[in-house]
């Protein structure tokens, strides 16, 4: 095989920076850079994992209590004694309770 010129080693050094930068480990960067060259079946596979590394993945949606809590308007503080200024999740608690999404019952 025919060795690689300077142009083409400049540019899979670019390509394998730029993949780094996105989160795919060097190793497999190194690879998908010089086009898998020499590596025969591996190269699919080293394709595979970099896809795989480079998903974003989906958030899930919160749930009523997670909402509750969030949002500033429903934080129950100390106001005195050794807990002031810190939340109140007992209130909190009872208070989400009372609402139409913490009466809602589990599915079984």
């Amino acid at each position: 095989m025919a060795r690689a010129t300077k142009a083409e080693n400049a540019l899979a050094a670019i390509i394998q920076r730029m993949l780094e930068e996105k989160g795919v480990s060097s190793d497999i960067a190194e690879g998908l850079a010089k086009g898998g060259v020499g590596l025969g079946a591996g190269a699919n596979r080293i394709v595979s994992r970099a896809e795989k590394q480079t998903k974003k993945e989906t958030k899930r949606a919160l749930n009523g209590w997670q909402k509750f809590v969030k949002a500033k308007k429903n934080k129950y503080k100390y106001k005195s004694g050794p807990r002031k200024g810190q939340i109140n999740m007992k209130a909190m608690s009872a208070a989400f309770k009372k609402t139409p999404a913490g009466k809602k019952v589990k599915k079984k």
